[in-house]
């Protein structure tokens, strides 16, 4: 059994959660309406009732974030089409048949859930497309006298690597050395 890498990336390039940080950009984007709402005010009159100027902040954050989320789906649906084509790319290369090739919501199921997808050549099995993801060990952490843990786990990357499994068939060549051996004068 052979294992060939076609490509790698990691969660930072695609992880398929474009809006994982929502809650966080929201308040950052609240702040950012209530700072400049006060400088807004000396030139539009109605931000001068602290609840218009609450209802203009919490506006600025709902647009901002959502064209936030909506740049990073965007990036990340961009990747994941590049990623279908060097994939399908491969397996035709491989199999030779245009039926092989794997849609883009195909591709996302393969990264997403690691699946394993058998792919006939001429007719033949032994070949499986792969997404093998590799996480990277866990940093130790810290611990006070009483038992709380201290450190902070940052975000961890992940990589996954789309890889092309072989995996000679058992009657393929142990039967063709079976031919070669009987057919040979002793």
């Amino acid at each position: 059994m052979t294992q060939k890498d076609i490509i790698a990336f990691t969660s930072k390039e695609w992880d398929g959660r474009p809006a994982k940080q929502v809650p966080s950009m929201f308040v950052g984007f609240i702040v950012i309406g209530y700072v400049l709402g006060p400088i807004l005010m000396i030139l539009i009159a109605p931000l001068r009732s602290f609840n218009v100027l609450s209802l203009f902040a919490v506006m600025t954050a709902v647009l901002f974030t959502a064209l936030a989320i909506s740049g990073e789906r965007s990036r990340q649906q961009k990747f994941l089409s590049g990623l279908a084509v060097t994939i399908n790319t491969t397996v035709l290369e491989l199999t030779g048949n245009p039926q092989d090739q794997l849609s883009l919501a195909k591709v996302e199921d393969l990264v997403t859930h690691g699946q394993c997808i058998p792919l006939l050549v001429n007719g033949v099995s032994g070949l499986e497309l792969t997404a093998l993801r590799e996480k990277p060990p866990e940093p130790p952490q810290c611990i006070k006298k009483d038992q709380r843990i201290v450190s902070t786990v940052p975000d961890v990357v992940v990589t996954t690597r789309i890889v092309i499994t072989t995996t000679p068939p058992e009657y393929g060549i142990t039967s063709f050395d079976k031919l070669l051996a009987a057919d040979t004068p002793t």
